[in-house]
């Protein structure tokens, strides 16, 4: 067993280094106006769609392959899935509807990116119980011999990373359709970062003490990431503002968003390594 301090402390570390430093990297792309917000965007939804992928196999994808029973995992995992969707997709969509019509996104960005950050902590819910659990039950003396060497640990760091570029994305897109000055923000970008990070740190907690099945959270996870990718995919094709997408445009937009998918891939590829 690992002390649960060190435990907590190493797996903080963990999670928050690399998710200050994901947002602060798109925050840099976005600042020096070298990527345009369309293929950042592009680069979140590859990402998301391998964040999906991944997601939905740690919920033992939905409990498919168990076809009609419904047992209650099964049905479970299929509520919570839905309940992650439409639980954030209508709580944004509240901060929309007015007497005068429908608001555009971009007139709320913080809030609508911190349904986002919360979207995607879910399923760092699940990551944090099995975490705590394996440093609760494990024999080794470091916690980088309980999760197997540098492999799992460079996986969690990058996918922390990359994933915090998706909240950042979103964050950066609805502030660059109107929303107030991006660097008049920047505590609201704590805020994300903390509002990504915590719900991986309560599930720390809980699996050291209280182990319990964590494909409930992926679950919950996943269908959050449909509500994220609603976010992320429409600067790519909108075209209020803007242009008509040129050839060239195209072609950077379809290598942005193979390169985020790939992106994910190569880092859930340490697991194996």
């Amino acid at each position: 067993m690992i002390e649960f301090l060190s435990s907590l402390t190493q797996f903080i570390l963990a999670t928050f280094t690399p998710l200050y430093l994901g947002i602060l990297f798109v925050i840099i792309l976005e600042q020096s106006a070298r990527v345009s917000i369309r293929n950042l965007s592009a680069f979140a939804l590859g990402l998301l769609f391998w964040f999906f992928l991944d997601t939905l196999n740690d919920a033992i994808q939905l409990g498919v392959n168990e076809g009609f029973s419904f047992d209650f995992h099964h049905t479970a995992l299929v509520l919570l899935f839905i309940i992650g969707f439409l639980a954030l997709a209508l709580m944004s969509g509240l901060g929309m509807s007015d007497k005068g019509g429908v608001k555009d996104l971009s007139s709320y960005p913080f809030l609508v990116t911190l349904l986002a950050a919360l979207g995607m902590g879910f399923h760092g819910i699940g990551e944090g119980m099995e975490f705590g659990g394996t440093s609760a039950g494990t024999s080794a003396i470091t916690i980088l011999d309980a999760i197997g060497g540098y492999g799992g640990a460079v996986a969690y760091v990058l996918h922390k990373f990359l994933e915090a570029c998706i909240v950042t994305v979103v964050f950066v897109a609805l502030v660059s359709e109107g929303g107030p000055s991006f660097r008049k923000q920047l505590w609201r970008v704590v805020a994300l970062g903390l509002a990504f990070g915590i719900p991986s740190v309560v599930g720390e907690f809980v699996g050291y003490f209280a182990p319990m099945d964590s494909s409930y959270f992926y679950a919950l996870g996943g269908g959050a990431a449909l509500f994220v990718a609603l976010l992320v995919i429409r600067p790519i094709f909108t075209s209020k503002g803007r242009e008509e997408t040129t050839y060239s445009q195209w072609v950077g937009i379809v290598l942005a968003l193979l390169l985020g998918f790939l992106s994910l891939y190569v880092a859930a590829a340490f697991h194996a390594g």
